[in-house]
C-alpha cells in the first residue's frame, strides 16, 4: 500500500513540476515574440527544445510552435516546408494553430491558390475552433486575410478597424493595420494608406512587418 502511495506522489509531484516548466516556457516564449519583438531569438530558443530527446507529439508541437516565429520573421518558405513536409501528424489542439500559420505564410509568400486550398481543407476544423471564445478573433483573422486576397478584402475593413484597435498583442494589430493600409490602397486613398502602413511598421517592429 505505502509503495503504491509512493507510486501516486511520484507521478503528481512529476506533473506539478511538468506544469510550471511549460508555463515557464510559455512565459518565455510570449517574451520573445511579443514583448522583446525578436522573432528570431525566439526560433532560436524553439530550436534549442528541438534538440532535446522528445516524443513525437511534442517535436510536432515546437515545430509548429517554431513556425509561429518563423511567419513573424517573414521566413514563410522555411514556415511552409515545416508544416507540410516535417509535421506528419497534427497533435490534438493545435489544428487551429498549424492551420493559421500555414494559411498565413502561404498567402504572404504569394501562393494563393495553395493557401485557397489548405482554407477549403480546414474550414470543418476552423468553424469548430471558431465556436470557441479565446480563438474566435484568431479564426475570424484568417477568414478576413483569405478573403482580402480573394478580391473582397474592401468587405473586410471594419474586421482590420477592430483588429488594429483591439488586437491581442502589437504584432496583430500591426497586421491589422498593414490590411487597412492594403484596403485605403483599394480606394485611392494614399494618405491615408501611408498612415496606416507607418502605423503597422511600429507595432510590427522586429517582424517582416516593419521591412515592408
Amino acid at each position: 500500500m505505502e509503495i503504491y502511495l509512493l507510486v501516486i506522489l511520484v507521478f503528481i509531484a512529476y506533473f506539478i513540476i511538468r506544469r510550471q516548466i511549460l508555463i515557464k516556457q510559455v512565459n518565455l516564449f510570449n517574451q520573445l515574440l511579443y514583448v522583446e519583438k525578436s522573432p528570431e531569438k525566439y526560433i532560436d530558443e524553439v530550436n534549442k527544445l528541438l534538440l532535446k530527446i522528445q516524443s513525437s507529439r511534442e517535436r510536432n508541437i515546437n515545430l509548429i510552435q517554431k513556425t509561429t516565429g518563423l511567419l513573424y520573421a517573414g521566413r514563410f518558405d522555411e514556415s511552409i516546408t515545416i508544416l507540410m513536409d516535417e509535421i506528419k501528424k497534427i497533435p490534438p489542439n493545435w489544428q487551429h494553430i498549424y492551420y493559421h500559420n500555414l494559411i498565413l505564410s502561404l498567402f504572404f509568400n504569394g501562393e494563393i491558390d495553395k493557401a485557397n486550398d489548405v482554407v477549403i481543407e480546414a474550414k470543418g476544423v476552423l468553424d469548430e475552433y471558431q465556436k470557441r471564445e479565446n480563438n474566435k478573433s484568431a479564426i475570424e483573422f484568417v477568414y478576413a486575410v483569405s478573403d482580402f486576397y480573394n478580391d473582397k478584402g474592401i468587405s473586410r475593413k471594419e474586421f482590420f478597424e477592430s483588429l488594429s484597435i483591439n488586437g491581442r498583442n502589437d504584432y496583430r494589430i500591426a497586421l491589422g493595420y498593414y490590411f487597412l493600409s492594403k484596403i485605403n490602397a483599394l480606394e485611392n486613398n494614399e494618405e491615408e494608406s501611408k498612415s496606416n502602413l507607418e502605423k503597422a511598421k511600429t507595432f510590427g517592429k522586429g517582424s517582416f512587418i516593419e521591412h515592408i
